[in-house]
Formats: C-alpha cells, structure tokens, sequence
C-alpha cells in the first residue's frame, strides 16, 4: 500500500474507531487516560542525525511520534557508507542525555587538534597543535542509525519503511498535529526553496572524496588519532580523524575538499577505494610531502569504503505550504546544508532537533502553526548564522586578519586553544574571527602584543 493510500484509509478507520497508526498495519487503542503531550502526534519524514535525534527526544517526553524512512534499519547497517560525521563535545553531551552515546566506552574520542598550512610549491608553512577541552568523536552512521531505530522503537516510537512523495505530505498533515520533513535530498528537500539572501554559494565550492582507511599496525586503534586538517591555499584541504566503523573497526577517515580544477582534483577517474587511495597517496607526495609519512602505509577497510560527490551548500526556507491550512516544517540538511570543511553538519543537525524539540514541548497544546514554524526555524538560525559564516571563511581565500589570527594560533596557546574550541560551539569565534577590527583588539588582549604591531 502506498503511503498515500494507507494514510486515507487510516483517516477513516480512526475516525470511526478511534484507532491510532503503529507502524505498518497494526494499529491500538488510545486510552482516553493518557495525557494530552501523548495525544500529539509528530511524523518525522527521514532517519538521519537529525530525524533520529528529533523524534527520540520526542518519545522521551511523552509524545506519539512515527518516523518514515525510505530504507529500514537493517538496509541502513547494509548500505554504503555515508559522511563521516565528527560530533563536538557539546553535541555528545545532548546524545548523553537521551542514552544515545552507545559507543562511549568503545570508540576512540580524541581531543587532538592540528591544523597545517603548506604552500601549492609542497612547502610546510607553518601548524597549529592544540587540543579541545573535552573530547569528540566520530561513529559510523550505518551503525549509529540501525541502532538509535531500534532505540526508538523500544521507547514505543511507530517507524515506517515507504517512499514518500511530496503528494503523501498533505495526507500526513491531515493525521498528524506536526509533519517535520528531515530529509537532506530528494524530492522532499526540493520542496523547499532556497533563501537566497542567506545562502552564499550557486555552485560547489569543493568536490569531494572520502575514503576509511587505517595502517593495520595495531588492529584495535588507529595511529590517525587526532583530528588533522592539512590546507594547501588554491588546492584544498585534507582532514583526517578517528573512525569508528560499523564492524567494530577503529580506523580513520580521511576526506579531501578539492578546490574544482586545482591540483587536488584528481580523483574523476577513481572508481574504488584503492584506487582513490593510490591517488591521494600521489597527490599528498606531490603537494604535502612533509604529510606522506602519515599516509605511506595506509590501506583501506574496505573497497566499497568511499564516498565521492560535490554540492553546494545552501539555506532554504524552513516551511513549506502545501495549501490554505497544511504546511510542513524541515529540518537538517533539508534546510541548512553545510559544506563538511569545518566538521559542523552533524553537529548542527542534533543542535537544531534539540531546539525543535523544546519549542514543540513549550508550545503545549497551542496549535503547530506556520508562525511558530518560521520563530522556531529562526531560534536555530541565531546560532547557525555563525556555522554558515564559518564554513564560508574556510571556504574562501583568507582574509588577512585571519591569516594574522592562525599565525598568532601556531604560536600563541591561548589563541590556538580559543581557535579549536571554537569548533565546538562556533558563535565563540565571533565578532574576531570575521572582522578585523575585533580580531585587532582580540590579539592584543590574548597575546599581549603591542596595538601598533597587530595586524
């Protein structure tokens, strides 16, 4: 049955018998006993970090929430890998809070922290060595997600496998309080229109590859044990971190952002792990050779280990009216879509399903109304207004006050410390990061220097 279909025919089930949808077919009675925060009933169109986290925060607090997903739990652990999302402290803490930090006494959380500057010559130019305050992570989302599904299930979430069309939409308003669409791509995210006051870039800034890979020389933990990010100016970047892989393997992955047409984009004719690895191990050689040493032994996990593509990252409205009456709220990637240079989509994601969830449960018994969805959107984007601005610094030649401000960091601690911090909580890095008369008065506070030799 389609989705469509099954959401008509429940309509006049539950208005005759006053049933409730678990999931496929199978439906229960709703105790008239039950609280009003039960009675609310969330769809969450999408499985990913941000649907997920959303909808376990929901159920947590007492509400009816159905998940659709296109792929089941078990197609999720099976399928090829997705992005290797390394997760801040500060979002670890909000997965800790919902027992959703599984892997904390198995996977390797990592406070390392280096940045490399190298000149399109090969030259090292200088690096900054600094380590969070407290430690981050990077779990597999295969893994992460078959295991927060059941999860959620067992909390007495009612998950859903069925394509969904954007035609499903309006029959899930009409049985839901709350139709939340957290799906990054697809038909459902192009129902979303950019916002092009927000979003900087028409074209990719990056292409990008990933592969897992590991050095074998101790099987249960990886010598790439701090997060790296190699920058060679007009070629790219090269970032490296800790990895947990969904067979139990402690491994790393590595992704390189390939500026398109600079002499990192070498990896069009590449069509397996291997052989992306043999040509980044060639490229590394070539433009970063004081970086080879790390890479020379590296083998993959496994040849279906990569991932290649390019995008570019966008704002989009967070809510779409379907007609007079029916609208429907995104969330995620469906409505900021970041480049990964700076590590912050899943971070952002979670962040963003934490601020949705409080707003719903604030909002009581007051309808979900497409006022409150816009306020609730702009609560978040008070704080992601600083990840896009960061992502978009990173993305675009330097400016001369952040040169100034990475140099001051490869020598200074206190300004290295502040600088990798600031990846836990971006708004840290601001107003000094993006402007040069803040980061004039901020290097002279931090380093002591005199206000005639800053910048």
């Amino acid at each position: 049955m389609h989705l469509t279909d099954f959401y008509i025919f429940l309509y006049f089930l539950r208005s005759a018998y006053h049933f409730a949808p678990v999931g496929g077919c199978t439906f229960v009675n709703i105790n008239e006993n039950q609280t009003d925060r039960f009675m609310r009933k969330i769809a969450i169109m999408g499985a990913g970090q941000s649907g997920l986290h959303l909808g376990i925060r929901l159920v947590r607090s007492g509400y009816d929430v159905t998940i659709i997903s296109e792929r089941s739990a078990e197609e999720i652990f099976n399928g090829p890998p997705t992005g290797a999302t390394y997760l801040f402290n500060d979002t670890l803490q909000l997965e800790k809070e919902l027992g959703l930090d599984l892997w904390a006494d198995t996977a390797f959380h990592s406070t390392g922290f280096n940045i490399n500057f190298g000149t399109p010559a090969g030259d090292y130019a200088f690096g900054i060595q600094s380590r969070t305050s407290k430690p981050g992570a990077s779990i597999d989302q295969r893994l992460k997600f078959y295991q927060w599904i059941k999860l959620f299930r067992k909390l007495g979430g009612k998950f859903i496998v069925s394509d969904t069309t954007p035609s499903d939409l309006l029959a899930c308003t009409a049985q839901f309080d709350l139709v939340v669409v957290s799906s990054g791509k697809g038909p459902l995210a192009r129902l979303f229109t950019r916002d092009d006051e927000r979003s900087t870039h028409q074209v990719p800034a990056r292409k990008l590859m990933q592969i897992h890979i590991n050095d074998f020389t101790h099987t249960q933990r990886t010598r790439f044990n701090s997060i790296t990010l190699d920058a060679v100016m007009g070629a790219g970047e090269i970032i490296t971190a800790p990895f947990y892989q969904k067979d139990d393997i402690q491994c790393a992955f590595l992704l390189i952002e390939s500026i398109p047409g600079g002499p990192m984009d070498v990896f069009d004719e590449a069509d397996s792990a291997t052989g992306i690895l043999d040509k980044a191990k060639e490229m590394i050689r070539m433009l970063l050779p004081w970086r080879y040493p790390a890479f020379e032994n590296a083998a993959v996990v496994g040849n279906n280990a990569f991932l290649k593509g390019a995008f570019a990252p966008v704002v989009r409205k967070p809510v779409v009216q379907l007609n007079s009456t029916a609208a429907v709220l995104g969330i995620g990637d469906t409505v900021i879509l970041n480049d990964p240079i700076v590590g912050q989509g899943g971070n952002n994601a979670s962040k963003m399903a934490n601020v949705y969830a409080q707003a719903i449960i604030n909002r009581g018994d007051a309808p979900f109304d497409v006022d409150w969805m816009n306020r609730t959107f702009e609560e978040f984007w008070e704080y992601s207004r600083y990840v896009n601005r960061f992502c978009d610094i990173f993305l675009s030649p330097p400016a001369p006050h952040v040169v100034e401000i990475l140099q001051a960091a490869a020598q200074h601690p206190a300004v290295a410390s502040d600088f990798v911090n600031g990846f836990n909580h971006p708004p840290a890095l601001f107003p000094w990061l993006d402007d040069a008369d803040a980061a004039r008065e901020y290097l002279i506070r931090k380093t002591l220097i005199p206000a005639s030799a800053a910048l």
